[in-house]
């Protein structure tokens, strides 16, 4: 069921993201800490990565690992088009390069497990989903 519906998941979660990162929400979100804040943005590109690989991987049946790059570049690219439109179309957000590093850091984490999942998981039972 997850397999037929990730694409669908995938892109509510996109257009869920990037209103979160463009709309003022200021009056919904108290003010956070700003570890917090990148820690958001790192949990927020994690999940991107792995909705959009298993979108890649079990939707369009790329390679584990070219599903896995397809995923990460677009999280990555992603990320810095999101940032810039912040700097650039809205006025109560600003750009951040440390947002960038903070989006990037969530994907080499959600590369890396994945990674790993392939090398234990995958090899046993040729699945990653139930």
């Amino acid at each position: 069921m997850l397999k037929s519906l990730s694409f669908l998941i995938s892109i509510l979660y996109t257009i869920t993201l990037t209103a979160l990162s463009l709309f003022k929400i200021d009056n919904v979100v108290v003010k956070i800490p700003s570890f917090n804040d990148k820690a958001g943005h790192a949990a927020a590109h994690f999940i991107f990565v792995f909705l959009w690989f298993v979108v890649f991987y079990y939707k369009f049946n790329f390679k584990y690992n070219k599903a896995l790059g397809f995923a990460a570049l677009f999280s990555l690219g992603y990320g810095i088009l999101i940032e810039f439109l912040q700097g650039w179309i809205t006025i109560s957000r600003q750009s951040d390069f440390n947002d960038v590093l903070a989006n990037a850091l969530g994907m080499v984490f959600a590369v890396l497990l994945l990674l790993s999942i392939k090398k234990r998981v995958l090899k046993k039972n040729n699945s990653l989903l139930f």
